[in-house]
Formats: structure tokens, sequence, C-alpha cells
């Protein structure tokens, strides 16, 4: 056990994957929960039982989070994506190693001003997380995360890169798609709808290519990936800008072709393709009877509400992350394909999301606990080898295929 003290800053479905997994391994001498609001008081008896110190505290009240996070020699931050970049300057500040699931640029960004203020930002966190020596790896839990390892290593294994795609979804299992739309939410359903109605980015013969929102669904956007492992074909579609992940990768003007993709069972592409361009999921209000309705807060509402789209006792979901490189070694062509399948796990109450990315920050907490991690600065993680992660995600029975093809 590390005589390190850990914080976990939100204590939703992830947060909870994480606690089991710190919990599970006694990777911390002394562990606390922080989040706020009514759920979080309910349940802060059962996390104090456990021998977890929790604390109530307001993200928004910087004061009361700066003091919360020096009492701590890691955070696990897992908070909405409005306050990563908060945490990860306060955390710089008072030197605390921090570990975050979030990108502090999001992937959909296509506003060139707003990503070049944003990147100045970075810049000075982590001038500030290096004069501190302290290591804030974010983008760190599943997509994005092993996502990013798994891409990093698949890259270093080339001279020459002609084709580089990644693929990161949940879905479910098969017994469990008993629904219209063959699909159960897993994370947010709000943030879900949100990245189906969003322009994407590609990379084609070394160009950038425009996927419109309004075309994210169309047929020619979408192809079919026959996965052998688990029997079925997936619905793949364009998912972030690739322009920004090959710019994160060092591989822009490199690269020949990329994309970045989500996949879900069939059927699942089609029906949103309707919704999306007849206006179901845009933000802008509508006026309904003389009250101001968003269609996209209407659309959640209305799955949300409805037991048949979330997951059952004893249904299992599927975290599926697949990375594909192909180019030249010495001369000579070579592909590596990395791919990882894994399921919920019921018996402890945990779903493949809550452990690819709650396992996820968890194990990357520890290594940085015990100095098996000691690069200082904002990270992303492609800094974190894949032979030293690898070992731990196998310790929890998630397992990376690697296939290599001349």
């Amino acid at each position: 056990m590390s005589e390190k003290s850990l914080l976990i800053l939100g204590m939703g479905l992830q947060g909870k994957g994480a606690l089991h997994d710190v919990l599970t391994h006694q990777t911390f001498s002394r562990v606390t929960v922080a989040d706020f609001g009514p759920r979080f008081e309910a349940e802060r008896s059962g996390h104090e039982a456990r021998g977890v110190r929790t604390a109530a505290v307001d993200a928004n009240d910087t004061e009361a989070l700066r003091s919360l996070l020096a009492e701590h020699d890691i955070v696990i931050e897992l908070l909405p994506v409005d306050f990563a970049m908060k945490v990860g300057r306060l955390a710089a500040d008072v030197g605390t190693h921090l570990v975050s699931s979030m990108y502090y640029i999001g992937q959909s960004m296509t506003d060139p001003e707003l990503f070049r203020r944003m990147k100045e930002e970075m810049a000075e966190i982590d001038s500030r997380a290096r004069q501190s020596g302290t290591t804030l790896l974010i983008a760190c839990g599943m997509d994005p995360g092993l996502d990013l390892i798994l891409g990093a290593d698949a890259l270093s294994r080339l001279d020459e890169i002609d084709h580089f795609a990644s693929y990161g979804a949940g879905f479910p299992e098969a017994s469990a798609c008993d629904n219209p739309i063959a699909y159960k939410f897993s994370w947010s359903p709000h943030s879900t709808l949100v990245s189906y109605n969003r322009e994407t980015r590609k990379i084609v013969d070394g160009k950038v290519v425009i996927v419109p929102a309004a075309k994210l669904f169309a047929p020619e956007n979408v192809h079919i990936l026959h996965e052998q492992t688990l029997g079925c074909d997936l619905e793949c579609y364009n998912a972030g800008n690739c322009q920004n992940f090959a710019e994160m990768f060092g591989i822009l003007g490199k690269v020949r072709n990329m994309n970045r993709y989500s996949a879900r069972r069939p059927g699942h592409c089609a029906f949103w393709d309707v919704m999306v361009r007849s206006g179901f999921l845009e933000e802008k209000e509508i006026m309904v009877r003389g009250t101001p309705v968003s269609p996209l807060e209407f659309c959640t509402a209305l799955l949300t509400s409805q037991q048949q789209f979330w997951y059952q006792k004893d249904e299992r979901d599927i975290g599926y992350i697949r990375v594909e490189a192909r180019g030249r070694k010495a001369g000579q062509p070579l592909g590596i394909t990395h791919t990882i399948i894994d399921y919920a796990d019921p018996a402890a109450g945990l779903t493949s999301m809550q452990r690819l990315v709650g396992f996820t920050v968890a194990i990357v907490a520890s290594l940085i606990a015990e100095g098996r991690l000691t690069e200082r600065g904002l990270l992303m993680p492609m800094s974190i080898p894949l032979p030293l992660i690898q070992p731990e995600l196998e310790r929890r029975n998630i397992r990376i295929d690697t296939r290599l093809d001349a």
C-alpha cells in the first residue's frame, strides 16, 4: 500500500468505479470522496462505512476546492467537463498530482480562435505543474484514455503511416438489445445525444475532410465492421476531430488516412440519421403551446424516462476499443491492431464503462503514487508506455488482444 492520500472528486458512476478499484487493491493509505448535492448526501454514510472519508464541496467554491486538494497527494477528477481545467489549475498551484478522464480541449472543437486560447491556457497550466513538480494526466479514462495509449503504441511501431483508425464504444450485449434503438445508456445520456449532432473531421489522402453534423449518420459516412470475437457486425460512424487528434499524436501532415469512430449495434445509425435531420437533437428552443422547449432536452428526458433504455439487473454492457495502424517498418508493410472487449461485472455492480474509465484512472493514480510514473507537467495518455499499464489491466481482467499483419 502506498503511503499517499487520494481524493476522488466526483462520485457519479465513474467515481464509484474508481473507488471500487482503489479499495479492492488497497492502493492508498487514506481515501476521501467528495461531491455535492442530495444524492451524495444520501450516499455518504455508505462510503464512510467502508472506511472512506467524505467531504461535501461545491466545485464552484474555488477556495474550498483549493483547500481540499491541498490536503491530498493525488486527486482523481471526475467532475463535469466545465470544471476540468479549473481543477487542473488548482492542482498545479497546490502541488497535488491529478488524473482526469476529461479532455481539456474536446475533440469536437472546430473554432480555431477558441482552440488557440485553450492551448495557451494549457501551456500555462503545464508550466505551473512543472514548477510545482506535479503530474497532471488528462483524458485518461477509456475513450479518451486507453485508446490513446494503444494508439501511441501502434504508431511507435511504424516508420511510415498510411492508415490510422480508432474505435471507442459501449453498447448492450446481444441479450440486452430489446428496445427500438438497440442501445442503452451507460454514461451521460445528454452527452451521448449531443455527440450525435456535431461536426466531425477526418483525414483522407492527406487532406482534412469535414463531415457536417447533419451527415454524421448518413449511409456514406457509416461502415460495417465485423467483430470476429463478438461474432457480430457493428455500425461505425465518425466521432471527433481527427485534425486535433492527429496533432496530439504528432502525426498531422504525416498520416495519409485517419478517422475516429464510435460503434453501435445495427439499426442504430439509420434511426438517428432520421432524428438528426428532422431536428430532434437541436439545442435551440422552439415554442410548444407557448412554452419554450429544447428538442435535445425533450429527447433526453423522453428516453431517460423509460426503463427500456437503461440496463436492468444482470444485463451487461460491452466496452469496445479498437486501434488500427498500417504502414511500413524498415521498408516492409506492417499492420498493428489492438483490441479491448470488456463486459460489465453485475456481481460487483459495475458496468464496463465504470471498469474501463474508473479502473483506468485508479491505475494511473497508483502508478504516480508508487513512483512508477514520474514525468511532470500536463500530460496526455500517450506518455504512458503500454507495458507499464497492461499488467495492471490484466490483473483486473481487462485484456488487450494484439495482432500484427505483414
